[in-house]
């Protein structure tokens, strides 16, 4: 047996472990918002995976804990703003407003040469507060205006996140992709305008949740697709419009077969393609979904799942949106991941718990955020290829670092072993990161999107709010929504000079001319909503962090649904919709 590297923490945890058995415990949020579980069980299976990972039990519920990471995520939303490294004082763009309560820098100094990150360590004392000086260095320590930018992407300066992407413009999270817009998640795709974690697919416009399409409108959990429009958990099939629950079909119209050629002058009949007989269409076409039997749960090729839209999985619990993982509880979107607990956003790592957006091989991480190619190491921060490091921020190629301060391995686990012993003794140790560590405002964060609070009740939770970012039309003319022309074919190039008032929000917003030439390449019309109102549709269909209770409409017995059964679908468990549908 390997020697303990910290022996006081060690002996206070395993006595605190050794006593956990199931029980009962109330939420410290209890009362103060409207999601809160209040009491809830602590279970067996839970008690597992806290010994594994050397944790106390959490003293919140498992929705107060997600409302607790969600914060820290954001939809894609820029600001303009003043960079706040020391002699600089220009304007940037960031993902991060004004108001934002952290120091904010412009990315490429963040990460260059003269940014010392050493220049803000805190000596250890053992007498200081530890939680105290941690916050008291997260408020110090700045903010890059963009998070986990790669590199390697290519003209993306209006993005943030993901890796090896070429011209990907005001999206989030683009992995080896290129020419995307408005988009999130998107993964080996190019051509992709308005969608939502979208994998292998080219030239396709407001998707969600879809793989292996080809030039697909409005398609949604469907895969290996070609030519469609207005799909809905469709597979193989081609030449398909208005259709849901098909398999291997071609030319078929709102669920109906028809010949080639009925097809082909069923299309000819509907185009061009108006905005208005699109929203007719779309209308029609969410009725339909309604009405025709669901996989509440998009679960595909599963065991042992409790959950929603888990894929090639096995033994999860209490887990949404997860891909070739196994033996997860209580987390949101893990991918090629394992043993692991309350987590958000995380690929090809393990053993991590109360993290958010760490991952990339990563291992032994604990209430940590934005942070990949780590392992053995806690409450850390921006930073990256970390070994042995807690309570750090914006980290490179370090080991054995303490508040940002270099420690010899000794005395670094001395002081660990001390720092964590006093938290574990104050009941300090276990709960990770409250709301008042998100550099993102909780109004454009992903936790408004699921668990959405007033400003008041935001604030008192210890978030903060963003006021609505400055547009970027100038003085040029202002185009209302009934005046953009309603086919691609009747627009002409001047509109690139001009700007349209969105219907919803009234504020203006541009078209592009890269995003231009997709809608005619498309041959779709021109959006009349701002490109963040369209960004919230598309997350507000299918939140993160969030599943419903459901009963499934065949044979009654509890489900989780991906979708409100309020609302009126009809959700079926995944058995009876295999026999009804596949």
């Amino acid at each position: 047996m390997a020697v303990s590297k910290t022996p006081q923490f060690d002996e206070k945890l395993d006595a605190i472990l050794a006593e956990l058995k199931p029980h009962t415990r109330t939420c410290l949020w209890k009362g103060k918002h409207q999601y809160c579980e209040g009491d809830f069980e602590i279970m067996a299976e839970d008690i597992e995976f806290l010994k594994m990972l050397r944790v106390p039990a959490p003293n919140y519920c498992p929705t107060c804990r997600r409302m607790r990471r969600l914060p820290h995520m954001g939809m894609i939303q820029l600001f303009k703003r003043v960079c706040d490294a020391p002699n600089h004082g220009e304007m940037m763009i960031s993902i991060f407003s004004k108001e934002c309560p952290f120091p904010v820098y412009d990315y490429k100094y963040f990460i260059g040469d003269e940014f010392n990150p050493f220049d803000f360590g805190v000596e250890y004392d053992p007498k200081m507060n530890y939680l105290d000086t941690l916050w008291s260095l997260r408020k110090r320590f700045p903010m890059p205006s963009f998070l986990n930018r790669d590199s390697a992407s290519v003209n993306s300066d209006y993005s943030n996140g993901g890796r090896n992407s070429k011209n990907a413009y005001y999206s989030g999270g683009c992995f080896e992709s290129e020419d995307v817009w408005y988009s999130n998640f998107v993964n080996k795709s190019k051509m992709v305008m308005t969608s939502r974690i979208i994998r292998g697919c080219d030239h396709i416009y407001n998707s969600v949740y879809s793989n292996r399409l080809y030039k697909c409108s409005f398609a949604y959990f469907s895969k290996h697709a070609s030519d469609c429009m207005f799909i809905f958990d469709c597979r193989n099939c081609t030449d398909c419009f208005g259709c849901v629950n098909l398999r291997n079909k071609r030319y078929c119209i709102w669920n109906k077969q028809y010949t080639k050629e009925e097809y082909d002058a069923f299309m000819e009949s509907i185009e061009p393609f108006s905005r208005t007989k699109m929203n007719e269409f779309n209308s029609k076409f969410w009725q339909m979904v309604k009405m025709l039997p669901m996989n509440a749960s998009h679960n595909v090729t599963v065991e042992n799942v409790s959950g929603v839209t888990i894929y090639n999985s096995k033994n999860l619990s209490d887990v949404i949106d997860a891909q070739n993982s196994e033996n997860i509880r209580h987390a949101d979107s893990p991918l090629g991941h394992h043993d692991s607990m309350d987590l958000l956003f995380s690929g090809g790592s393990d053993h991590l718990y109360s993290t958010i957006n760490v991952g990339s091989s990563s291992a032994w991480v604990k209430f940590s955020v934005s942070s990949k190619y780590c392992t053995d190491s806690e409450f850390i921060f921006n930073s990256k290829n970390l070994n042995y490091c807690f309570m750090c921020f914006g980290l490179q190629n370090k080991s054995y670092c303490i508040l940002n301060t270099q420690y010899e391995p000794d005395e670094y686990f001395r002081i660990v072993d001390e720092i964590k012993t006093k938290l574990i003794e104050n009941g300090e140790y276990g709960d990770g990161l409250g709301i008042e560590y998100s550099a993102q405002a909780y109004n454009i964060s992903l936790a408004q999107v699921a668990y959405p609070l007033t400003d008041e009740k935001i604030k008192e939770l210890g978030g903060y709010i963003a006021s609505e970012p400055e547009t970027n039309v100038g003085n040029i003319p202002i185009l209302e929504a009934k005046d953009v022309p309603e086919t691609i074919e009747e627009t002409t190039d001047d509109i690139l000079e001009k700007a349209i008032r969105c219907e919803i929000t009234g504020r203006p917003f541009r078209i592009i001319p890269t995003e231009l030439a997709f809608y005619r390449k498309m041959k779709l019309p021109l959006p009349t909503t701002h490109p963040q109102v369209r960004l919230k549709e598309q997350f507000h269909m299918v939140p993160v962090g969030k599943m419903f209770k459901a009963l499934c409409a065949k044979c009654h017995k509890d489900i989780f649904s991906i979708f409100d059964p309020k609302d009126g679908w009809n959700l079926y468990c995944e058995s009876c919709y295999q026999q009804e549908v596949a």
